[in-house]
């Protein structure tokens, strides 16, 4: 399942690409795939981070390891689930 995480970041860019980096070792470790940090075209969020893992507690193991720093007011996370759909074209 793919990940976002939206986020808002009050903080400097140095910070912003140490958090990075930490989220970036915790994936490694635990065998999230991380696919990097993204500028919303949404106006509710400045960031967007996408990852992929084989379930919402695989996700979340991997996020144990990594604090949310006050400099991240805010985040909303969505999941996007594959659809499998049917080979077979319906008759009609």
């Amino acid at each position: 399942m793919k990940i976002l995480l939206y986020f808002d970041w009050v903080g400097s860019r140095k910070e912003l690409r140490e958090h990075d980096k930490r989220l970036q070792n915790a994936s490694k470790e635990v065998g999230v795939e991380y696919m990097g940090i993204h500028g919303s075209m949404n106006q509710k969020w400045n960031f967007c981070w996408i990852f992929s893992a084989r379930s919402y507690d695989h996700f979340m193991e991997m996020t144990a390891k990594v604090p949310r720093p006050p400099q991240m007011t805010h985040y909303a996370t969505e999941l996007l689930i594959p659809v499998k759909l049917p080979n077979d074209e319906p008759s009609l």
